[in-house]
């Protein structure tokens, strides 16, 4: 089984739009970020770890123009930065679609792509219907307890999920 991040678009307009524009990334390893690191990274938009890619390798020339590096380092640095991208590709993606604005609204386990859309929309709209959206207060207005918080570990409650 795999599973699958769910972002949501930032809100600005009916519910049911942001449900259905989600976006699900697998959390496994990338083998187009394994096998075509800068072609992946531009086709999935991340322009900064292009930039940081090119300039990287750019460092890499030069210093092997400077210093004569031996081919099989740079053959062993490609396959290093070849890995890190393959382990951490999808995340990026995350990082980027967090920092635009969207929202982690669920991680499904599935074991296809099409079963993770439908586990989603099952829950997503089954919890459209019951609850009605609320709109989170900014941290500065939340109301915080005066006292200790009862929490064990990193659940709020004993009975965990």
């Amino acid at each position: 089984m795999a599973f699958y991040t769910v972002m949501t678009p930032p809100p600005e307009g009916d519910r049911r739009e942001e449900i259905e524009q989600a976006r699900l990334i697998p959390e496994h390893f990338a083998w187009g970020a394994f096998l075509l690191s800068g072609l992946w990274l531009l086709g999935k938009r991340l322009w900064l770890a292009t930039l940081v890619f090119a300039l990287l390798w750019g460092v890499l020339i030069w210093l092997n123009s400077r210093f004569g590096l031996h081919a099989s380092a740079l053959t062993l640095i490609y396959w290093a930065i070849a890995l890190f991208l393959g382990v951490e590709g999808n995340n990026l993606v995350v990082r980027k679609l967090a920092r635009q604005g969207w929202r982690l609204a669920d991680v499904v386990e599935a074991r296809t792509l099409a079963e993770a859309e439908r586990r989603y929309f099952e829950r997503a709209l089954a919890g459209e219907a019951a609850l009605p959206r609320v709109e989170a207060a900014p941290a500065a207005v939340a109301a915080r307890p005066s006292g200790p918080l009862p929490i064990i570990g990193l659940f709020p409650e004993a009975r965990g999920r």
